[in-house]
């Protein structure tokens, strides 16, 4: 009994032991030094910052459209005919030609009776007038012989008197011409001549039909004279005056040239840019067509001052990054110019060094090495 005591005291000795020397070693053991995190550099694009003049053409696609578009209504009533152009769609024709004559023979028959009587009236006051004013017979009678019954009639005489005017009226000379003037005025909307050169659009009316008055006949386009019109943001806008040259590039590299003709004084509430129109006048069969898209590069001879970078460097339209003792750090600046693929910006000192790309997943004091 007494040895299994002193057994039991002496496991427990051991054990305590055994306890306190591994503690002890475990003290005793060199801790493993934490890795410090290893700061990696990201290679970046970068430019050094020379403010100075910055050329600054402008350059923006629009669509070709007609300086003039007519529509051609009927102004009285009759059949259609034939002019010296054929009556379809697409046809050209040159400023002057006949494009739509309305039958009027019945018409002119009519003004020619009128006429004729009028000189029969005339006649039959010629020896009145050579009895009670002698002084003013030679006038009237060199007016009745200057009359032709298939041609507009002359000027009617200066009246001088009040004498004359009432002897006149009384014998219905001057309602009867005032009357075969309006006639003869009526004969001129039969006929419909063109007011420049160019081609029919549409259709509304084909030869033969019977037109009624107010009707519309066709549209004409005028061909001679074009007009680009140029959706350009506000920005630009501003440095857009009317007169200055503009050169128009197509798809096909044809170039030709313009002049700006006028500039909207609004911004298009659909597309928030400004219109501006360019006036063209196309030469040779290369010649732009309406409805064709181009390219117009406005001559802006005013220059801005600062520094062009890519567009996707800019942060926020108004931030860049520059780089500061190997990190990044933004920097407001203002934009001046907006180009296709590039802006124009101020607020950077000469010298700074400005990052010119888009950077993904790196934030402001992050380490970065120039490429």
């Amino acid at each position: 009994m007494k040895s299994k005591f002193i057994f039991s005291i002496a496991g427990v000795i051991i054990l305590a032991g055994a306890v306190f020397l591994t503690v002890l070693l475990m003290k005793n053991q060199p801790q493993a030094q934490k890795k410090q995190k290893q700061e990696s550099s990201m290679y970046v694009k970068a430019q050094k910052v020379v403010n100075e003049p910055v050329e600054s053409a402008i350059s923006h696609q629009g669509r070709f459209s007609s300086y003039e578009t007519v529509t051609l209504s009927a102004e009285v009533n009759g059949r259609i005919m034939q002019g010296k152009t054929a009556f379809k769609e697409g046809e050209q024709f040159n400023k002057g030609d006949l494009l739509i004559r309305i039958y009027d023979d019945d018409i002119k028959a009519s003004l020619t009776a009128s006429r004729s009587n009028f000189l029969q009236k005339l006649s039959t006051i010629l020896p009145d007038l050579k009895i009670d004013f002698p002084e003013e017979y030679n006038k009237w009678n060199v007016f009745f012989n200057s009359i032709e019954v298939h041609a507009p009639l002359p000027q009617l005489p200066e009246i001088l008197s009040d004498q004359e005017q009432v002897f006149m009226s009384s014998k219905g000379i001057l309602s009867e011409y005032y009357s075969i003037s309006s006639q003869e005025i009526n004969l001129n909307k039969y006929k419909i001549y063109a007011p420049f050169d160019g081609s029919f659009r549409d259709i509304q009316r084909q030869t033969g039909a019977v037109a009624g008055m107010g009707a519309v006949l066709a549209t004409i386009v005028r061909s001679d004279r074009m007009e680009m019109v140029v959706p350009v943001p506000p920005e630009d806008a501003k440095w857009v005056e009317p007169g200055i040259s503009v050169t128009i590039t197509g798809e096909d590299t044809y170039t030709a040239s313009g002049s700006v003709s006028r500039v909207a004084g609004f911004v298009d509430e659909t597309t928030q840019t400004v219109k501006v129109y360019v006036k063209y006048i196309p030469k040779g069969k290369q010649a732009f067509k309406i409805g064709e898209f181009a390219v117009a590069t406005f001559d802006i001879e005013k220059q801005v001052k600062g520094i062009k970078i890519p567009r996707e460097a800019l942060i926020n339209e108004k931030e860049v990054y520059v780089i500061k003792n190997n990190r990044l750090q933004l920097k407001k600046v203002t934009t001046k110019r907006k180009l296709p693929d590039h802006v124009i910006i101020s607020g950077l000192d000469d010298g700074e060094i400005v990052v010119n790309e888009s950077l993904v997943d790196i934030s402001e004091g992050d380490k970065v090495k120039i490429k």
